[in-house]
């Protein structure tokens, strides 16, 4: 998941840093009085930038203002094949299950879904004002790798997905997907929690259990 905004979100503190370092060893300091306080505006609002594009826009009130709905963490998903949807021979007609894991910023997002055959990663995001009374969608364009043993009937490909995202704080989001093996289909999305580092569908699973009742497991 390419995230060029962590890239220049370092690039730009390192520069609000030395900038600041510069001013201090030439000797302007904030107790120097207002003017020279001044001097380390450009500074402080590259912190700010910082800041915003990494936790600030995710507090409540700002994200109000910021109208942008918070998705990170790991979703419990199910993906719904179309019945045209060309499926190779032994190939799962569905539902299949799957798991998402989106990492997000103000200005950056990535998803990545591990189904138990193949791990797929986006590529490019927009978010656009949903359409039918829904808030927000996300659209992205994604490439699928299969696990190895599986590539005789199941070959990497390119896609794209849309979800439709009702609120600011969703627990549950649906959307649909296509790709360019000919496969369609619909999404259906739960919450888990908060967590990103799950490193493949094992583990992914193995999180969502332990999230459940004991009863349940």
């Amino acid at each position: 998941m390419a995230r060029p905004a962590k890239a220049v979100r370092l690039t730009v503190t390192i520069v609000g840093a030395a900038y600041a370092v510069a001013l201090y060893v030439s000797g302007v300091h904030i107790q120097a009085g207002w003017k020279h306080a001044l001097s380390y505006l450009p500074t402080l609002l590259t912190f700010a930038v910082a800041l915003w594009d990494i936790w600030l826009w995710r507090l409540l009130g700002l994200q109000r203002l910021a109208k942008r709905p918070w998705i990170a963490g790991i979703w419990k998903a199910t993906l719904i094949p179309t019945a045209a949807s060309k499926i190779p021979e032994g190939g799962n007609r569905g539902p299949i299950d799957a798991y998402v894991i989106i990492t997000q910023t103000f200005w950056s997002i990535g998803v990545r879904q591990y189904t138990a055959e193949s791990r797929s990663d986006s590529r490019a995001a927009m978010w656009d004002d949903a359409p039918a009374g829904t808030d927000k969608t996300l659209t992205y364009t994604y490439t699928n790798r299969p696990r190895r043993e599986l590539e005789d009937r199941s070959k990497a490909h390119l896609g794209t997905a849309a979800l439709d995202i009702v609120g600011l704080r969703p627990t549950t989001m649906t959307g649909d997907y296509f790709s360019d093996r000919y496969t369609q289909g619909d999404m259906r999305l739960t919450l888990v929690d908060r967590s990103r580092d799950h490193s493949d569908y094992a583990s992914a699973e193995q999180h969502w259990r332990s999230t459940l009742p004991s009863d349940s497991r």
